[in-house]
């Protein structure tokens, strides 16, 4: 009887976290702009939280691994510079940081300028950033408890709502922008789905590309007997590939330059996928099929891609590409000159608006206020400073050494390593050039993927790997 109550409760959990991706990636997209659904989301999120805690977990005899201990480390990575620089600290070292002087001349004005004080010159942005971290926090962490049959599950979550994201947003190009648009402040015309941000909806959309390349390569290359919906391989073959074309048409249709060129990098990870999870003594006639079937299919969406060049969706995708000028280097530059001012300090998470509204440029202004720097590295250096910039190394580190960790301990992992790394790898590259990770929804999508380079305890990926099948039957 207490294997079967413990059993459902941790099957528990996995629907439980499944349902909190769902909701993470539906209201999680607004941004800055339009905060309400992001304080829901967090709402949601405390109860979320209270009920997996209330869950009871799988009982083992095993202690903690080692990438357990590592996995805990990477959940406290992104908690520590909001804690530290909402810590007070004595008016003799937060007068003399840098960036300093006009905060103690105005609180001179006042007497107060021998108070304690935090390092954040913004306390209430850079609390409203750690209660927005928290989420994406937890969806690491609990995935990292999952087994790798429960980890499909939430793989499968994140391919469907790719699905739903698409198909909203074949809707709102076909209602030229006037239907099914969540918030007050978004793209208009564009593939955008839950998302306000354009460029956030093509990280989804391609992580969901990757996500359906994980679900199906196990089946039609992995020497897997039993299909989902009882489809034989090659009608899972064609099934899969439609599924595959209608979410790259949709990236496309994002509008998203970046997002299309990291089209490129989706699949070859979606290749790699496919490539690690073969089954050898199947693969090895049908190498060069794949391959020339890949190479196919990306001569083909080039080719469908320039002849729908005078369709009016398609055009306005292309025109972007035909123009290249855009604000965003004046914006680096003086991003730059800001963070000079407060470095190694930072000015404080969150504060990126008031650090830079006096480091503009009066040459570059704008009427729109530069509430981002649409590059995530640089403000996080202007932000957190070079606590900031460590964190993210160490972040980077710990990634590559549980990937490396559970690659060579549990080879059943691999193609969820490759799935977490090449959703991770989609959005920093896309960070260079924006702030995918300034979304809730793309923060939760980036800890479930790094929750899945943990390695999980060996008695479970022992069974797995001793050929035990674990098929995903909810998806089935």
């Amino acid at each position: 009887m207490g294997g079967i109550v413990r059993k459902s409760g941790y099957s528990a959990r996995t629907q439980l976290l499944a349902a909190f991706v769902v909701v993470a990636l539906i209201l999680g997209g607004g941004g800055s702009p339009n905060p309400w659904t992001e304080i829901a989301l967090e709402i949601v999120f405390v109860a979320f939280a209270l009920a997996w805690a209330w869950l009871p977990q799988r009982e083992s005899s095993l202690g903690p691994t080692s990438s357990d201990r590592l996995a805990l480390v990477l959940v406290a990575v992104p908690l520590v510079v909001p804690i530290v620089q909402l810590v007070p600290l004595p008016p003799s070292i937060w007068t003399g940081l840098p960036g300093r002087e006009n905060a103690v001349a105005a609180l001179s004005l006042v007497g107060q300028q021998a108070t304690w004080r935090p390092i954040s010159l913004s306390p209430s942005r850079t609390l409203a950033s750690l209660l927005s971290i928290v989420p994406a926090v937890f969806c690491l962490y609990a995935v990292s408890r999952l087994n790798l049959s429960e980890r499909r599950i939430i793989i499968g979550t994140v391919f469907v709502m790719a699905i739903v994201t698409a198909l909203l947003g074949a809707v709102q190009v076909v209602s030229g922008g006037r239907g099914l648009n969540f918030y007050p402040q978004h793209h208009i015309g564009w593939v955008t789905g839950f998302q306000a941000n354009r460029n956030a909806t093509a990280d989804i959309l391609l992580s969901g590309f990757l996500a359906l390349a994980a679900l199906a390569a196990p089946h039609l290359v992995g020497g897997r007997r039993r299909h989902p919906l009882g489809l034989n391989n090659r009608a899972l073959s064609v099934l899969a590939g439609a599924t595959a074309l209608f979410l790259l048409a949709a990236t496309m249709m994002t509008g998203s330059r970046t997002g299309i060129a990291l089209v490129l990098v989706a699949g070859t990870g979606a290749l790699l996928l496919f490539f690690v999870t073969r089954d050898t003594s199947r693969f090895s006639t049908r190498r060069g099929s794949l391959v020339f079937a890949a190479a196919v299919v990306w001569a083909l969406l080039g080719v469908a891609f320039w002849a729908l060049s005078d369709v009016t969706a398609a055009s306005r995708v292309a025109l972007r590409f035909a123009d290249f000028e855009t604000p965003r280097t004046e914006i680096w530059k003086d991003t730059w000159f800001a963070l000079k001012q407060y470095w190694p300090a930072g000015f404080g998470l969150g504060g990126f608006e008031p650090a830079m509204l006096p480091a503009e440029r009066l040459e570059v202004l704008v009427p729109q206020v530069p509430n981002r720097a649409h590059n995530d590295f640089l403000e996080i250096a202007l932000e957190a400073g070079l606590l900031g910039c460590a964190m993210v190394g160490a972040a980077l580190i710990l990634c590559i050494v549980l990937a490396w960790r559970a690659w060579r301990a549990v080879p059943a992992m691999r193609g969820q390593v490759i799935f977490g790394l090449a959703v991770l790898l989609v959005v920093a590259l896309h960070s260079i050039v924006d702030y995918p990770l300034r979304s809730m929804a793309l923060a939760c999508l980036s800890g479930v993927a790094a929750g899945m380079l943990v390695r999980y305890r060996v008695s479970a990926d022992r069974q797995t790997a001793l050929g035990a099948d674990q098929d995903l039957k909810g998806l089935a």
